[in-house]
Protein backbone atom coordinates (compact mmCIF):
# COMPACT_ATOMS: atom_id res chain seq x y z
CA UNK A 1 0.00 0.00 0.00
CA UNK A 2 1.22 3.55 -0.68
CA UNK A 3 0.54 4.64 2.92
CA UNK A 4 2.58 1.70 4.20
CA UNK A 5 5.47 2.76 1.99
CA UNK A 6 5.40 6.28 3.40
CA UNK A 7 5.32 4.93 6.96
CA UNK A 8 8.24 2.61 6.31
CA UNK A 9 10.40 5.40 4.90
CA UNK A 10 9.50 7.69 7.80
CA UNK A 11 10.76 4.97 10.11
CA UNK A 12 14.28 5.14 8.64
CA UNK A 13 16.35 7.98 10.19
CA UNK A 14 18.61 8.38 7.14
CA UNK A 15 15.64 8.95 4.85
CA UNK A 16 14.02 11.39 7.27
CA UNK A 17 17.21 13.45 7.36
CA UNK A 18 17.75 13.45 3.60
CA UNK A 19 14.14 14.28 2.76
CA UNK A 20 14.19 17.15 5.26
CA UNK A 21 17.41 18.49 3.69
CA UNK A 22 15.80 18.49 0.22
CA UNK A 23 12.12 19.11 0.86
CA UNK A 24 12.17 20.99 4.13
CA UNK A 25 9.03 20.89 6.28
CA UNK A 26 7.20 18.69 3.73
CA UNK A 27 9.42 15.77 4.71
CA UNK A 28 8.39 12.33 3.51
CA UNK A 29 5.06 12.27 1.70
CA UNK A 30 3.86 10.37 -1.32
CA UNK A 31 4.44 13.53 -3.41
CA UNK A 32 8.04 14.02 -2.25
CA UNK A 33 8.77 10.31 -2.71
CA UNK A 34 7.55 10.54 -6.31
CA UNK A 35 9.71 13.63 -6.89
CA UNK A 36 12.76 11.90 -5.41
CA UNK A 37 12.30 8.81 -7.57
CA UNK A 38 11.77 10.96 -10.67
CA UNK A 39 14.94 12.92 -9.92
CA UNK A 40 16.88 9.66 -9.63
CA UNK A 41 15.40 8.24 -12.82
CA UNK A 42 16.54 11.31 -14.75
CA UNK A 43 20.13 10.26 -13.97
CA UNK A 44 19.67 6.87 -15.66
CA UNK A 45 21.01 7.68 -19.11
CA UNK A 46 21.79 5.01 -21.69
CA UNK A 47 23.86 5.90 -24.73
CA UNK A 48 26.97 4.90 -26.67
CA UNK A 49 25.81 1.36 -27.30
CA UNK A 50 27.16 -0.57 -30.30
CA UNK A 51 23.82 0.12 -32.02
CA UNK A 52 24.18 3.88 -31.43
CA UNK A 53 27.58 3.82 -33.08
CA UNK A 54 26.19 1.74 -35.94
CA UNK A 55 23.24 4.06 -36.56
CA UNK A 56 25.66 7.01 -36.48
CA UNK A 57 27.55 5.54 -39.43
CA UNK A 58 30.03 2.98 -38.06
CA UNK A 59 29.09 -0.13 -40.06
CA UNK A 60 31.54 -2.24 -38.07
CA UNK A 61 30.07 -1.40 -34.67
CA UNK A 62 27.74 -4.42 -34.63
CA UNK A 63 28.12 -7.99 -35.84
CA UNK A 64 26.60 -9.59 -38.94
CA UNK A 65 24.13 -11.43 -36.70
CA UNK A 66 23.10 -8.16 -35.02
CA UNK A 67 22.63 -6.50 -38.41
CA UNK A 68 20.34 -9.35 -39.47
CA UNK A 69 18.49 -8.95 -36.19
CA UNK A 70 17.99 -5.22 -36.85
CA UNK A 71 16.45 -6.00 -40.23
CA UNK A 72 14.17 -8.60 -38.63
CA UNK A 73 13.27 -6.12 -35.89
CA UNK A 74 12.11 -3.61 -38.51
CA UNK A 75 10.62 -6.18 -40.86
CA UNK A 76 9.47 -9.76 -40.42
CA UNK A 77 9.36 -9.72 -36.62
CA UNK A 78 7.53 -6.36 -36.55
CA UNK A 79 9.01 -5.48 -33.16
CA UNK A 80 9.33 -1.83 -34.18
CA UNK A 81 5.54 -1.46 -34.36
CA UNK A 82 5.51 -1.09 -30.56
CA UNK A 83 9.21 -0.78 -29.70
CA UNK A 84 9.47 2.23 -31.98
CA UNK A 85 12.76 3.93 -32.79
CA UNK A 86 13.57 7.20 -34.50
CA UNK A 87 16.16 9.94 -34.24
CA UNK A 88 13.62 12.07 -32.35
CA UNK A 89 12.55 9.21 -30.05
CA UNK A 90 15.41 6.68 -29.71
CA UNK A 91 13.92 4.82 -26.76
CA UNK A 92 12.58 1.68 -28.47
CA UNK A 93 9.10 2.27 -27.03
CA UNK A 94 5.88 3.85 -28.23
CA UNK A 95 5.04 4.47 -24.54
CA UNK A 96 1.55 3.08 -25.17
CA UNK A 97 -0.29 0.23 -23.45
CA UNK A 98 -0.79 -3.16 -25.11
CA UNK A 99 -2.21 -6.55 -24.17
CA UNK A 100 0.33 -9.13 -25.34
CA UNK A 101 -1.34 -11.97 -23.47
CA UNK A 102 1.34 -12.28 -20.83
CA UNK A 103 -1.22 -12.29 -17.99
CA UNK A 104 -3.11 -15.12 -19.67
CA UNK A 105 -0.09 -17.37 -19.18
CA UNK A 106 -0.70 -17.79 -15.46
CA UNK A 107 -4.21 -16.43 -14.89
CA UNK A 108 -7.62 -17.27 -16.27
CA UNK A 109 -8.84 -14.17 -18.10
CA UNK A 110 -12.34 -14.70 -16.72
CA UNK A 111 -10.83 -14.32 -13.26
CA UNK A 112 -9.32 -11.00 -14.30
CA UNK A 113 -12.76 -9.86 -15.44
CA UNK A 114 -14.07 -10.83 -12.02
CA UNK A 115 -11.39 -8.76 -10.32
CA UNK A 116 -12.31 -5.85 -12.59
CA UNK A 117 -15.96 -6.06 -11.61
CA UNK A 118 -14.93 -5.98 -7.95
CA UNK A 119 -13.41 -2.55 -8.53
CA UNK A 120 -16.47 -1.01 -10.20
CA UNK A 121 -18.19 0.02 -6.98
CA UNK A 122 -15.04 1.34 -5.32
CA UNK A 123 -15.01 5.14 -4.90
CA UNK A 124 -11.20 5.28 -4.99
CA UNK A 125 -9.36 5.95 -8.26
CA UNK A 126 -7.07 3.02 -7.44
CA UNK A 127 -8.56 1.10 -4.49
CA UNK A 128 -6.11 -0.04 -1.83
CA UNK A 129 -6.93 -3.68 -2.53
CA UNK A 130 -5.87 -3.16 -6.15
CA UNK A 131 -2.26 -3.48 -5.01
CA UNK A 132 -2.81 -6.95 -3.60
CA UNK A 133 -1.83 -10.17 -5.36
CA UNK A 134 -3.72 -10.73 -8.60
CA UNK A 135 -5.15 -7.25 -9.01
CA UNK A 136 -1.94 -5.84 -10.50
CA UNK A 137 -2.50 -8.13 -13.49
CA UNK A 138 -5.41 -5.89 -14.48
CA UNK A 139 -2.80 -3.56 -15.92
CA UNK A 140 -3.93 -0.25 -17.38
CA UNK A 141 -7.51 -0.97 -16.30
CA UNK A 142 -6.50 0.00 -12.76
CA UNK A 143 -6.29 3.60 -14.02
CA UNK A 144 -8.76 3.88 -16.90
CA UNK A 145 -11.49 1.44 -15.72
CA UNK A 146 -12.00 0.61 -19.41
CA UNK A 147 -12.64 -3.14 -19.95
CA UNK A 148 -10.52 -3.13 -23.10
CA UNK A 149 -7.51 -2.13 -20.97
CA UNK A 150 -7.60 -5.27 -18.82
CA UNK A 151 -4.20 -6.93 -19.12
CA UNK A 152 -2.59 -4.02 -20.99
CA UNK A 153 0.86 -2.81 -19.96
CA UNK A 154 3.15 -0.05 -21.19
CA UNK A 155 5.74 -0.90 -23.83
CA UNK A 156 9.09 -0.90 -22.07
CA UNK A 157 12.32 0.40 -23.55
CA UNK A 158 14.74 -2.18 -24.91
CA UNK A 159 17.85 -0.24 -24.02
CA UNK A 160 20.15 -2.25 -21.73
CA UNK A 161 17.59 -5.04 -21.92
CA UNK A 162 20.16 -7.83 -21.58
CA UNK A 163 20.96 -6.51 -18.09
CA UNK A 164 17.40 -6.48 -16.74
CA UNK A 165 16.19 -10.07 -16.59
CA UNK A 166 13.70 -11.52 -15.80
CA UNK A 167 11.37 -10.04 -18.39
CA UNK A 168 7.80 -8.74 -18.79
CA UNK A 169 6.03 -6.78 -16.04
CA UNK A 170 5.88 -9.80 -13.71
CA UNK A 171 9.07 -11.60 -14.72
CA UNK A 172 7.77 -14.92 -16.14
CA UNK A 173 10.27 -14.98 -19.03
CA UNK A 174 13.77 -15.62 -17.71
CA UNK A 175 15.89 -14.97 -20.81
CA UNK A 176 15.73 -12.90 -23.98
CA UNK A 177 15.29 -16.02 -26.10
CA UNK A 178 12.27 -16.91 -23.93
CA UNK A 179 10.80 -13.48 -24.71
CA UNK A 180 11.37 -13.88 -28.44
CA UNK A 181 9.78 -17.33 -28.38
CA UNK A 182 6.77 -15.86 -26.58
CA UNK A 183 6.27 -13.28 -29.32
CA UNK A 184 7.09 -15.77 -32.05
CA UNK A 185 4.07 -17.87 -31.12
CA UNK A 186 1.85 -14.77 -30.94
CA UNK A 187 1.57 -14.43 -27.18
CA UNK A 188 -1.30 -16.02 -25.28
CA UNK A 189 -4.86 -15.82 -26.59
CA UNK A 190 -7.36 -13.73 -24.63
CA UNK A 191 -10.28 -11.43 -25.55
CA UNK A 192 -8.17 -8.26 -25.29
CA UNK A 193 -5.11 -9.48 -27.21
CA UNK A 194 -3.58 -6.69 -29.30
CA UNK A 195 -4.42 -7.19 -32.96
CA UNK A 196 -0.74 -7.01 -33.85
CA UNK A 197 0.00 -10.13 -31.81
CA UNK A 198 0.27 -13.04 -34.22
CA UNK A 199 2.56 -15.94 -35.02
CA UNK A 200 5.79 -14.67 -36.60
CA UNK A 201 7.12 -17.96 -38.01
CA UNK A 202 10.70 -17.08 -37.14
CA UNK A 203 13.35 -19.77 -37.45
CA UNK A 204 15.74 -20.58 -34.59
CA UNK A 205 18.48 -18.66 -36.40
CA UNK A 206 16.25 -15.62 -36.81
CA UNK A 207 15.25 -15.68 -33.16
CA UNK A 208 18.91 -15.86 -32.15
CA UNK A 209 19.69 -12.91 -34.44
CA UNK A 210 16.98 -10.86 -32.72
CA UNK A 211 18.50 -11.64 -29.33
CA UNK A 212 21.93 -10.64 -30.60
CA UNK A 213 20.49 -7.37 -31.88
CA UNK A 214 18.98 -6.57 -28.49
CA UNK A 215 22.38 -7.16 -26.91
CA UNK A 216 23.71 -4.41 -29.19
CA UNK A 217 21.47 -1.97 -27.30
CA UNK A 218 23.54 -2.20 -24.12
CA UNK A 219 25.30 1.06 -23.28
CA UNK A 220 29.04 0.68 -22.72
CA UNK A 221 28.80 3.08 -19.77
CA UNK A 222 25.91 1.22 -18.16
CA UNK A 223 27.65 -2.12 -18.68
CA UNK A 224 30.85 -0.91 -17.01
CA UNK A 225 28.84 0.54 -14.14
CA UNK A 226 27.01 -2.77 -13.72
CA UNK A 227 30.23 -4.77 -13.75
CA UNK A 228 31.82 -2.55 -11.10
CA UNK A 229 28.79 -2.24 -8.82
CA UNK A 230 28.80 -4.03 -5.49
CA UNK A 231 25.63 -5.77 -4.29
CA UNK A 232 23.52 -3.66 -1.95
CA UNK A 233 23.52 -4.48 1.75
CA UNK A 234 20.00 -4.05 3.08
CA UNK A 235 19.36 -3.53 6.76
CA UNK A 236 16.06 -4.88 8.11
CA UNK A 237 13.30 -2.29 8.30
CA UNK A 238 12.47 -1.58 11.93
Amino acid sequence: MLSNGVSRLRGIPEYRQRFQEVFGKAGITIDTIVKAIAAYERTLLSADSPFDRFIAGNAQAITASQKRGWELFKGKAKCIECHSFSEASPFFSDFKFHNTGIVAKELNFDRLNGLARKMIDSPETVPSFAHSQGFTELGRYLITRKPEDIGAFRTQTLRDIELTSPYMHNGPEKTLIDVVRFYNRGGNANPNLDQRMRSLNLSDTEMNDLVEFMRALTSDVVLRRTQSSAPQNRSPVR
